[in-house]
């Protein structure tokens, strides 16, 4: 597996794996703005990119991992942690932090399985499912 950053030329597969921007066109505009800022890394298996994150630096000055997506058909294969570990050695922050919604059970059961620690949770985001947000000391 291939981790580096985005390019303009990866934007149609990056929102072909994600079940969100094949619909939504705020997906596929934060997936483009992602791309030319620099932000967003792929994952590419066989030349295809099969998953991607975004790790901003605006969460307080402190590194967050805004996205984590991959595509339905790799799911479980550990390409989820590898862009969680990529955006980890990209940081600049001592302490890295992600959120996940309290309905997105497998996204919690790998920030656990890679050493995430629950940080709170804010309501009312998405009425009935609140967020919840983990961190990680790096350094």
């Amino acid at each position: 597996m291939d981790l580096r950053q985005a390019r303009d030329d990866d934007v149609a597969a990056m929102c072909a794996a994600d079940h969100i921007a094949v619909d939504q066109e705020e997906r596929q505009g934060f997936i483009r703005r992602s791309v030319r800022e620099g932000t967003a890394n792929v994952a590419v298996l066989d030349r295809t990119v099969v998953g991607y994150a975004v790790l901003e630096h605006s969460f307080f000055g402190r590194g967050f991992i805004s996205m984590l997506m991959v595509g339905p058909t790799h799911r479980r294969r550990g390409v989820g942690a590898a862009l969680v570990r990529h955006a980890e050695g990209l940081c600049k922050s001592e302490r890295i932090f992600t959120s996940t919604n309290q309905s997105n059970l497998p996204m919690q059961s790998l920030l656990q399985k890679l050493g995430y620690r629950h940080s709170g949770t804010i309501e009312d985001l998405d009425p009935g499912d609140p967020e919840l947000f983990y961190s990680r000391q790096l350094r």
